[in-house]
């Protein structure tokens, strides 16, 4: 019996991912495995809309005939083949649930464990990084506004590579161009190549609630772009460009890693359907909490949280293979 993932409790709680309330955000979305590859179609049948992807709201009303799909098909219905099978490296994986003791004989245990050790790599960058960013939100002249006016030209509301180069230029950072595109690739959620304010925002802030809100609620000082010393104290300037050297050391560093299992060929379907152990394409913050718990990996709540929002790129409280591919993929 297919059922519905639990809605997102403890991320919601212990941290905020609202986006600042002046300019609005609007997420990339990525097809529902189920609702949009699915090929009985089994939402037409019990509602009265199609599902819009990625809310899944409609399967809920009956079980779906074939949910042991096949991952390859989750970004294309033009993959379907083989449902109830997975075509990985030239073998079939069967993923009935009365099968999951061979199912996890067939992965790589070598692969599961370099694929444990970029969530642990992820985590541990995470929380540094919310760390810097909370030191740098407790600078009682630092706000949002006028750091993304020291980054922003000609008054157009988002930042390309060269408006990202040129202001860290203006903090005393001078990144190379593939740290501006690690930068891209990391904060650009919509992917259409600008960093908007939102993206901004997520940069710079934490995502702690009592931190966000803070730093929300602060004034800008300046309504134009000026100087950033005559905007910020050297104290909240040398703490943002230390913030962006820690940023850009860590993603390259992960980067770094992505080529290595690049190279071992990595069998990420297989490990991902370890997370996803209900067979949905996607998994909760809860089935990540416990995957990370029976690997020996979760050292503390927040920097699960954290590595949740991370590999959330469209912040709809689900994780599908889509964005776990797209968090491995090397920046050259």
């Amino acid at each position: 019996m297919y059922s519905e993932p639990k809605e997102v409790s403890r991320v919601s709680q212990n941290l905020s991912l609202r986006l600042s309330p002046e300019r609005k955000y609007s997420p990339k979305s990525f097809k529902c495995p189920i609702c949009c590859c699915c090929p009985c179609r089994c939402c037409l049948r019990c509602c009265s809309f199609p599902c819009r992807c990625c809310c899944c709201c409609c399967c809920c009303c009956n079980p779906c005939c074939c949910l042991n799909y096949d991952y390859n098909s989750i970004d294309s219905p033009d993959k379907l083949n083989n449902y109830g099978k997975s075509s990985l490296g030239g073998r079939s994986t069967n993923f009935q649930t009365g099968d999951q003791p061979q199912r996890q004989n067939n992965y790589n245990a070598y692969e599961q464990n370099q694929f444990n050790d970029f969530l642990k790599k992820l985590m541990e960058v995470e929380y540094q990084i919310e760390d810097v960013k909370t030191n740098l939100a407790k600078n009682p002249d630092f706000n949002c506004e006028d750091a993304f006016r020291l980054f922003e030209s000609n008054g157009k509301d988002y930042l390309t590579e060269s408006d990202i180069k040129n202001g860290l230029n203006s903090i005393g950072v001078f990144p190379s161009d593939k740290d501006v595109r690690l930068l891209m690739k990391r904060f650009d959620l919509q992917k259409n190549g600008n960093i908007n304010y939102a993206d901004f925002f997520d940069i710079i802030v934490p995502f702690e609630k009592e931190f966000r809100t803070n730093v929300e609620n602060r004034m800008p000082r300046s309504c134009c772009p000026c100087r950033a010393q005559d905007i910020f104290d050297d104290r909240t300037l040398n703490d943002l460009a230390n913030l962006f050297k820690l940023i850009m050391d860590s993603e390259n560093e992960i980067n770094n890693m992505r080529s290595l299992y690049g190279s071992l060929r990595l069998n990420l379907k297989d490990i991902f359907g370890l997370i996803d152990n209900q067979r949905r394409g996607c998994f909760t913050d809860e089935e990540l909490l416990d995957y990370l718990q029976n690997n020996g990996l979760l050292e503390n709540n927040k920097a699960a949280d954290l590595l949740f929002i991370r590999l959330d790129k469209n912040r709809n409280g689900k994780i599908y293979y889509p964005e776990v591919e797209e968090e491995l993929q090397t920046v050259y």
